[in-house]
């Protein structure tokens, strides 16, 4: 059966059309891969970061997000700056130690971080078994207490509030593991002590809390926040843990997200990807307890120490947000 005419230029539009699309796919451009660096799986972060990623996955058109666990802070901020990963979460005061270059990267300012948004808080925790004799921070002069990953945020501040109490990791008995490991040692007695710096009822210190009677040790003087004022003085209200049934006073402060300029995405880029997470905030704010009730846009600028992303600073002010001169980046 012959086509008529009519029919046979239908057929060759749909053709040119069909190839017209096929060769605009063909070459349209690659969407750019980049990885968030978070910190160990057992807290609020990890899984946060794996949320957002596929919030952006699904979402941009630009852009595919994968999320990894890493030793978090410091080796997130020192990763960024060697190219090795494009975001990462550090707590606010280590990333101002960092663009500072003070305290442990005295010598080494890193001033290409450039700070997205704020994260959850994170407070620095201190456990003891609840049959212990230590009952102060001073207690722990010769016992085995674990600080957490070398070089991690976590362990720099432990440093920092032995030190205040006059102790130091000749007068203690480190003990450099993970969160996750210092929960295993202190339960099973080959710890005295830890101290993490983590958000409030993350998974592993409910573990510890729900599986084992421990007490907790406050950092009440006010001295030691005007030496460190980064830090907060912050409350852990009576029965935040189980068994723990007083208030404990101990640091805080808030966990940003970052990027870097190597990374070196535009202002356009950097606007987009923001709209992205805080527009589709629904699909991964129940990520963790603690992400639903903190990272909103509201808190978003809260406890930033560095200047932000020019394409950050623009976002947020297009969302009615005044941002401070003072996160605002030299011209």
């Amino acid at each position: 059966m012959r086509m008529s005419r009519i029919t046979r230029r239908l057929v060759c539009v749909l053709i040119l059309a069909s190839m017209t699309l096929l060769g605009a796919a063909a070459y349209a451009a690659p969407k750019r891969r980049f990885v968030i660096a978070t910190a160990g799986t057992a807290g609020a972060l990890y899984p946060m970061g794996v949320a957002m990623a596929e919030t952006v996955n699904k979402h941009s058109d630009r852009f595919v997000a994968s999320a990894e666990s890493s030793a978090a802070s410091v080796a997130n901020i020192r990763n960024m700056d060697e190219g090795k990963v494009e975001w990462g979460i550090s707590q606010s005061e280590i990333a101002s130690f960092a663009y500072t270059g003070t305290e442990i990267f005295k010598g080494k300012k890193i001033e290409g971080l450039q700070a997205l948004f704020a994260t959850v808080g994170s407070w620095v925790q201190i456990f003891v078994p609840a049959d212990s004799p230590v009952r102060s921070v001073a207690d722990l002069k010769g016992k085995r207490v674990g600080v957490g990953s070398p070089g991690s945020g976590g362990e720099v501040d432990a440093r920092m509030v032995l030190a205040y109490y006059g102790l130091d990791y000749k007068s203690v008995k480190p003990s450099y593991i993970t969160d996750s490991e210092m929960v295993s040692a202190l339960r099973d007695g080959s710890l005295d002590a830890m101290i993490c710096t983590h958000p409030l009822k993350s998974a592993a210190l409910l573990d510890l809390t729900t599986s084992f009677k421990v007490r907790m040790l406050s950092v009440a003087d006010d001295k030691f926040y005007r030496e460190h004022p980064y830090f907060l003085k912050a409350k852990i209200d009576a029965g935040t843990y189980a068994n723990v049934n007083y208030d404990v006073f101990t640091p805080y402060s808030r966990v940003i997200m970052f990027t870097h300029k190597n990374a070196k995405f535009s202002d356009d880029d950097v606007f987009h990807l923001l709209d992205v997470v805080f527009s589709y905030r629904d699909e991964w704010r129940t990520s963790h307890a603690s992400v639903d009730r903190q990272v909103t846009l509201a808190e978003a600028l809260d406890g930033i120490a560095v200047p932000l992303h020019p394409g950050a600073v623009k976002f947020f002010e297009s969302k009615g947000m005044k941002v401070p001169d003072a996160l605002k980046p030299s011209k």
